[in-house]
Order: structure tokens, then sequence, then C-alpha cells
């Protein structure tokens, strides 16, 4: 079945749950020193999120989904010029598993 159409069937909660369960990996990975597996995880994290900006019922939610993308290639990808931090991230994304 078409990734995306699955994708589009769930829940924005789901859909960020799974982005956070990326995020989460690639924190892992960048504690063990691992730049490789970290970068890997950091963009199935942009992956997913492109995926759910592109999901029509998620429209309204440009801007910050934007922003979200921006915020993990600064942290992970650039130099964290918004001070981002691991429990940062985490407490943003573990907010939409139920």
């Amino acid at each position: 079945m078409d990734r995306t159409l699955n994708w589009f069937n769930m829940p924005v909660s789901l859909q960020l749950a799974n982005v956070g369960s990326e995020v989460n990996r690639a924190i892992q990975w960048k504690k063990r020193g691992n730049e490789d597996r970290k970068i890997s995880f950091c963009n199935k994290a942009i992956e997913f999120l492109e995926l759910t900006k592109k999901d029509p019922k998620n429209r309204f939610r440009v801007g910050e989904i934007d922003f979200c993308i921006e915020e993990l290639k600064d942290y992970f990808l650039g130099e964290n010029i918004y001070n981002t931090t691991d429990e940062m991230l985490m407490k943003y994304y573990d907010a939409f598993i139920s």
C-alpha cells in the first residue's frame, strides 16, 4: 500500500509520535557519539515531518511543522542557535504519545 496514504490515514498525534520516536533514536545515537546514526535518524524524523506537512488535515499546522524541521536541522546538523536540548525535544514530542 502507498506509504503516503498510510501516513495520511493516521491522526496527527500518531504522526508526531512517530516523529518523536525517530528524534529519540537520534538523541540516543548522539549521546553515544555515532554521528552517522544520529544523522540517519534525524533525517528520518524530517522525512516524517515533511509527510505530515503534506497531509491535507494538517494544512493549518504548516508553520509549526516547518519550525520543527528547522529546529531538528539546527540541533542535530547545525550550530544549535536555538539552544535546544534533548529534554526540550522529548518534552514536545512526548506530548503526542497517548
